[in-house]
């Protein structure tokens, strides 16, 4: 994303898709004992389900007063998701192949289309 918008501090712009980007695989059931675990780390003790995650993430962001932020601050518009989607798997390739599912380029643009303020 910074990549696009210089002015994007690259922990803001992971902030702002954190939690589409998680989603995703929440959805696609890829690691849903994982996001358990991780929700009970986060402080939910009677986590029970993958999506506990995400209730804990967005805690957090409020806890850390950073659940406000907005792509558009930073310039983005909405249209560019398919280019930033490109841009992120051809100069991040790498990191896809970690994912536990594989990503297209039209599911990783949906994220950007989630995460959109």
């Amino acid at each position: 994303m910074s990549a696009y918008h210089h002015n994007l501090p690259h922990g803001a712009g992971l902030i702002m898709i954190s939690k589409a980007f998680y989603e995703f695989f929440i959805e696609k059931h890829a690691c849903d004992e994982q996001f358990i675990k991780m929700a009970k780390a986060m402080g939910i003790k009677d986590a029970s389900k993958p999506e506990d995650f995400i209730t804990a993430l967005v805690q957090l962001q409020k806890d850390c007063g950073v659940d406000n932020l907005k792509m558009s601050d930073y310039g983005f518009v909405k249209e560019e998701s398919m280019t930033l989607a490109k841009g992120a798997r051809s100069m991040q390739g790498g990191l896809f192949l970690a994912n536990l599912c594989e990503m297209s380029d039209e599911e990783c643009a949906a994220i950007f289309d989630k995460s959109y303020k």
